[in-house]
């Protein structure tokens, strides 16, 4: 039988990174054995579900590329429920109390969930007691409805976090009332921060949308969150397709992965560093435009291997788009406001007079030369007839150009900058 996974978040507020995790996780286990990965949005509680939190986690799965096959919403599914509930009220295995249909959980038993992760975990029907199926108001329980759904579907695993171990043996007791043969189970560890405390808001665990506001790569994500609880020897970086290729629930550890946001930022770095020029230029092209630094219109009038060139020269120092985007806002403005730079600290007399006769010999300088080598050359070649060096004046150029202190080498700056802009920007700091 073809391996049937499903995630199903429940749509009352953002996917975080937990959620992620198991999404990722259920994708892998599909994709693996060739079978298929289900997203089921379970909103049978109105009250706190929303369209908002539906397109959200849609988005996100998107965005990581978690793709699905088959796609399902427990509202438009009400009939189904009704079904098996009637056929369990019929039985006798479940009553009515003021509105409400309730399972009879009988007395006595043992249930064992055979988890795939944890192993066999054993529950007394003793401990449990009756529980809603259908509230008052004629919708569905998770407990009830997921299993239905389940059935219906032929998911042969149910893979989620273990703070759901204590409802698999309620729905065992439905499977075995409904005369179904249950799917296999694997609960994997909950995700805690560095101090040993479940994973919040507190730890830097927020929406899966909000990295991406951040910055990260959706591989750097996926890479991250791929190795919290589940190894393959001591490789750090995955690519999807090896992450495809290696995955299994045998290699998925039985106790807690500690969220490290330090090691998702090296690995989203490690990512940068391997994305073709090409393709990082276009991201931080949109990621300039859909965080607000620029239009499209302004961003259009560039040459598209301006963007290459840039993140080619400064994604080494930048772990993120975001530090990307702050970082290439030198290449784009049109013009620098030195009063917010530490312009003056580098301006002296001779300075000034060397600064102002390079600009003069770069501008005669021919475009298709405005190239690191020859800016080095003429240059070097300049200050030397002027008796001068190019300590004497590479700082300055360096914040003339960047209005930073710190940048890519002073010749590979001027080429990222443009004939024209070098230019204009010695002359005026120069004259500042």
């Amino acid at each position: 039988m073809s391996t049937r996974v499903r995630f199903a978040p429940s749509p009352t507020g953002y996917l975080h990174v937990g959620g992620a995790r198991t999404a990722l996780f259920n994708w892998l286990f599909a994709r693996n054995r060739g079978g298929e990965f289900i997203l089921r949005i379970e909103d049978t509680d109105q009250s706190r579900s929303t369209e908002e939190s539906i397109e959200e986690i849609k988005d996100s799965l998107s965005w990581l590329e978690l793709n699905w096959d088959e796609y399902y919403r427990q509202t438009n599914r009400t009939s189904l429920y009704q079904e098996s509930a009637d056929e369990l009220l019929d039985e006798g295995r479940v009553y009515e109390s003021e509105g409400a249909l309730w399972f009879r959980v009988p007395g006595g038993e043992e249930v064992v969930v055979e988890d795939l992760v944890l192993g066999n975990v054993s529950f007394s029907t003793d401990e449990l007691k009756d529980f809603v199926i259908r509230r008052s108001d004629s919708t569905f329980t998770y407990n009830f409805a997921c299993v239905v759904d389940d059935a219906e579907l032929g998911i042969t695993h149910v893979m989620r976090g273990d703070d759901h171990l204590n409802n698999t043996p309620k729905q065992l007791l439905v499977y075995s009332a409904l005369e179904i043969d249950p799917p296999g189970f694997a609960h994997f560890p909950m995700i805690l921060g560095k101090d040993g405390k479940r994973l919040s808001k507190r730890h830097g665990a927020t929406s899966v949308l909000s990295y991406k506001e951040r910055g990260y790569l959706p591989e750097g994500l996926v890479n991250f969150l791929a190795r919290l609880g589940w190894s393959h020897g001591d490789q750090e970086i995955f690519s999807p397709e090896e992450l495809v290729e290696y995955f299994s629930l045998e290699r998925v550890g039985g106790s807690s992965a500690v969220f490290d946001e330090d090691k998702l930022l090296w690995l989203n770095h490690q990512w940068m560093g391997r994305k073709d020029p090409k393709e990082l230029g276009g991201l931080l092209k949109n990621y300039l435009i859909e965080e607000n630094f620029y239009s499209r219109e302004e961003l259009e009038k560039l040459p598209p291997d301006k963007f290459s060139g840039t993140v080619e020269s400064l994604r080494e120092r930048n772990k993120t788009l975001a530090d990307l985007a702050e970082a290439s806002t030198f290449v784009i403005d049109e013009e620098l406001d030195y009063d917010d730079t530490p312009l003056a600290d580098y301006v002296e007399e001779r300075a000034q007079k060397l600064l102002g006769g390079l600009a003069d010999e770069l501008a005669a300088l021919p475009e298709e030369e405005f190239r690191p080598e020859q800016l080095e050359e003429v240059t070097r070649d300049y200050l030397d007839e002027n008796g001068g060096g190019l300590g004497d004046i590479a700082q300055l150029c360096r914040v003339a150009l960047t209005g930073r202190t710190v940048s890519p080498g002073l010749f590979e700056t001027m080429e990222l900058v443009g004939p024209r802009k070098t230019v204009d920007r010695l002359r005026r700091a120069a004259e500042f």
